[in-house]
C-alpha cells in the first residue's frame, strides 16, 4: 500500500510495508552494552503455586525483565535525562510520521578522541525544514551492534555541533553512538544541554535517540521515520526506529 505524505507543503509517497528498523533489539545475549551498566536480566516467574515459565511446565510464560534503557538497546530521551523539567517519556511530543534526513559523517580527530564538530557536519544543511536527523557514524561497522563501549572514550558530539543544528530547525536527533556526550566528562553534559535547552526553556518536543544502527545499504538522503516509545514515567524509554524510503 502506497502512502502520501505531505510536510511543509512538499508531498512524498511511501510503501507501508517497505521499512528498514533501525533499532537494536534488547536481547537476552551479546547487547551492546556502555557506561560499566549491567546488561539486561531476564526472570521467570515462580511461586509455590505457580512458574511462569513454559520449559518448566507451566502454562504461560510470565517474565521479569530488567535493564538500564542508556546502556543495552537503542533508546530515546527526553530533557528529564539531564534537567529537572516537569515532564517525562508519557508525554513527549513526537510525530506518527515525519521527514527525516539521514547524513553520514566522518568524526575528526582531536587528540586522541574522535569528535563530531563542526568540520565533520559542513555539507550539512536543511533547506527541507526537516524536523529529524539521523546520524550514521564511520566507519560503519556491523559490530556496533553489539560493542562494548564502556571505558572506550567512543566518539562523541561536540556541544556546538547541537547548538547549530538546533538553529537548522531539527528537534529530533537520533545516532547510533551510545551518548552525543563525551564518556567521560565530568557531568558537564553539554551537548545534552545544547540540545534540550531553547532560550533558556526545555520544550517536551524534543528527543535525542541513541544507539541505533543504519545499514550501509541504506543511501544518505529523506525519509519518512517513525519513532515508536512506550508510556513510561522516565526520562529514558527503549524504542523501536523505522524509516521508509520515500518518492
Amino acid at each position: 500500500m502506497w502512502i502520501q505524505f505531505e510536510q511543509h507543503s512538499k508531498v512524498y509517497k511511501f510503501e507501508a510495508n517497505n521499512f528498514i528498523d533501525l533499532s537494536l533489539a534488547l536481547n537476552k545475549h551479546d547487547n551492546v552494552n556502555c557506561y560499566y551498566l549491567d546488561g539486561p536480566s531476564f526472570e521467570y516467574f515462580k511461586s509455590e503455586a505457580f512458574v511462569g515459565s513454559l520449559t518448566a511446565g507451566g502454562s504461560v510464560n510470565c517474565e521479569r525483565i530488567s535493564f538500564y534503557p542508556h546502556a543495552s538497546s537503542t533508546h530515546t530521551e527526553c530533557a528529564l535525562h539531564v534537567l529537572p523539567v516537569d515532564f517525562d517519556m508519557r508525554s513527549i511530543q513526537i510525530p506518527v510520521l515525519q521527514m527525516c534526513k539521514i547524513f553520514s559523517v566522518q568524526p575528526s580527530k582531536i587528540g586522541e578522541d574522535s569528535c563530531i564538530d563542526m568540520k565533520a557536519i559542513e555539507a550539512l544543511n536543511n533547506l527541507e525544514n526537516f524536523e529529524a536527523i539521523v546520524f550514521r557514524t564511520l566507519p560503519n561497522e556491523a559490530d556496533k551492534c553489539s560493542e562494548n563501549y564502556s571505558g572506550n572514550n567512543p566518539v562523541y558530539f561536540d556541544p556546538e555541533v547541537l547548538s547549530y543544528l538546533q538553529n537548522l530547525g531539527f528537534k529530533h536527533i537520533l545516532t547510533d553512538l551510545p551518548s552525543i556526550d563525551k564518556e567521560s566528562d565530568e557531568g558537564r553534559l553539554a551537548a545534552h544541554k545544547n540540545w534540550f535547552l531553547v532560550d533558556g526553556k526545555a520544550p517536551a518536543n524534543r528527543t535525542i535517540t541513541e544507539l541505533i544502527y543504519v545499514p550501509n545499504s541504506i543511501a544518505d538522503g529523506n525519509y519518512v521515520l517513525n519513532i515508536q516509545v512506550p508510556k513510561i514515567e522516565t526520562d529514558a524509554v527503549p524504542s523501536r526506529i523505522l524509516v521508509y524510503p520515500c518518492v
